[in-house]
Order: C-alpha cells, then structure tokens, then sequence
C-alpha cells in the first residue's frame, strides 16, 4: 500500500496541531512495539540532561536521517549520467512524510507543542533574516 491508495484527508482546523495530534497517536500504538523488542523507551518529555534520553533523542535524530537518505536515494539523475528518469515522486514525498513523522515525534518525546514548535521556527527565522542582512 502506498499513498495512491488512500483517498484525498480533510484535515479540519489547525493542520500542525492535527499532525500533532496524529503522532501522538502513532506514537501511543508503537511505544508497546518498541518495549515488547526490547527498546528502552523513556517516559515524556525525554530529560536530554541524561544518558537514556540523549540515547532516545540520538536515535529519533538517526531515525529521521534515514528516512532523508531514503528520499535522497529516490532522485536518480545525476549530472554525470547520459540519460535521465523520471522521479518516482509519490515515493520521494512518503520518504519525506516518513522523516517528517520522526521529527514531530521528537519534538512530542521532547515535550514541546505544536504552538511551541510553531513559535520556535518563526524565532529562527528572525535570526536567519538578521543573518541575511548583515552578510553573516
């Protein structure tokens, strides 16, 4: 199954608080999983002051990197290739959706909110503007 099989989602509201909310989901349904394999999965918000929520956070960080690589393998052409192929682009945007789950995952198990991501994306853009114009 992939995403052609599954019909266009309405998303009432707030569309981050609902992606959000959904992880929250996911993330309840496979806490279990992880335990029964044995994954120390420790509680919420994860304390990055420690060894085992460092641990956590290293392998969300991981488990993000991977699903980019996985987009990154999806874009075939190269510039010293001869011929060029079409990108398999539904596959290339569940990769990224897939990298996307883990990275609101992790701000979940960080224990910050939606609002709070939200806020902390649009201060680093200040910063990033700000660097912009002094020629940083």
């Amino acid at each position: 199954m992939n995403i052609n099989d599954v019909p266009e989602v309405k998303v009432e509201g707030d569309m981050l608080k609902a992606i959000f909310k959904k992880q929250l989901e996911l993330e309840q349904k496979y806490e279990g999983i992880e335990k029964a394999n044995g994954a120390r999965v420790p509680g919420i918000p994860l304390d990055i002051d420690t060894f085992d929520g460092q641990e956590r956070a290293r392998l969300l960080t991981y488990r993000i990197t991977e699903e980019l690589y996985e987009a990154g393998n999806c874009l075939r052409n190269k510039a010293w290739k001869k011929s060029q192929v079409p990108t398999d682009k539904d596959h290339y945007f569940e990769e990224l959706s897939d990298a996307l789950h883990f990275v609101v995952q992790l701000f979940i198990e960080l224990g910050l909110s939606a609002e709070e991501v939200c806020m902390l994306y649009f201060r680093k853009a200040k910063v990033n503007e700000f660097r912009q114009r002094s020629d940083y």
